[in-house]
């Protein structure tokens, strides 16, 4: 049964790994403002000073496709705070491109920085979150559960994330929970500049796509983080959570669509 502590997250420490902007930085803010003790991370520490200086300068650095690396980084946490309660698990990247035609490595490196990264973190923490009763919250994306033509190893990657929640979960309990949140399009720096050409015309259009009509902010997915990462949460656990706004249409419509 979920105690009567809810939603509050004060004084958890919570490490959010590629906190430096887009998602990331939205949720590490998020629960900062929350009364979380954040430890934000990227692969320097020079690129965190600012979120770090606004935060409390809490942050350690490392590449996610390093194991020994994120081992490191998770022994200076808990070294630095005492413990560690909670972690949203971030870091990912995709490469626009045809699989028949791609680069092996491009493709080697989507599965490195997605899934390799998201198994080391979880590695990392695994002892921590278990003493704590912890909780592990993966960003995957909803490329995971669709067709995602010349994004195919960006998706089959978040594909793999998506098992190893529920098969982590299913391990790992019931001391610690195992979560994950799947954004659809989400308004970041990237996004606005790889898909919409820096045009708010074009996300508008985009949103129009959405069942709620507007592009998602990560400020939504901080907000799914939150409870997954809290006491509200305390019977969640293998969960998958589209943040996607929604669609508007099914197979049946578009097949319909594609004949007229």
């Amino acid at each position: 049964m979920a105690d009567s502590t809810g939603f509050d997250i004060k004084g958890k420490v919570i490490w959010v790994t590629g906190s430096s902007r887009g998602i990331g930085a939205a949720t590490a803010r998020h629960l900062a403002a929350q009364g979380a003790t954040v430890v934000v991370h990227g692969r320097s520490l020079d690129s965190l000073e600012p979120i770090a200086a606004e935060l409390g300068g809490s942050a350690v650095a490392g590449d996610v496709r390093d194991d020994a690396a994120m081992t490191n980084a998770e022994e200076q946490i808990v070294k630095r705070h005492g413990r560690l309660d909670g972690v949203v698990a971030n870091v990912g990247g995709a490469a626009f491109g045809a699989v028949a035609d791609s680069d092996p490595a491009i493709v080697s490196k989507m599965l490195a920085l997605n899934l390799d990264g998201a198994i080391n973190v979880a590695r990392a923490v695994h002892t921590s979150l278990r003493e704590a009763s912890g909780s592990l919250v993966f960003i995957s994306a909803t490329a995971a559960t669709n067709p995602a033509p010349m994004f195919a190893a960006y998706g089959a990657a978040k594909a793999g994330v998506e098992h190893l929640t529920k098969s982590l979960a299913a391990e790992w309990g019931p001391e610690v929970r195992v979560n994950c949140v799947s954004p659809g399009l989400i308004k970041t720096e990237g996004s606005m500049k790889a898909l919409f050409g820096g045009s708010t015309e074009a996300l508008t259009k985009a949103g129009s796509a959405m069942a709620l009509g507007r592009v998602g902010e990560p400020q939504d997915v901080a907000w799914v983080c939150h409870f997954l990462l809290s006491n509200a949460a305390s019977y969640v656990t293998g969960a998958v959570v589209p943040v996607d706004g929604g669609p508007v249409e099914g197979v049946a419509q578009r097949v319909m669509r594609a004949m007229s």
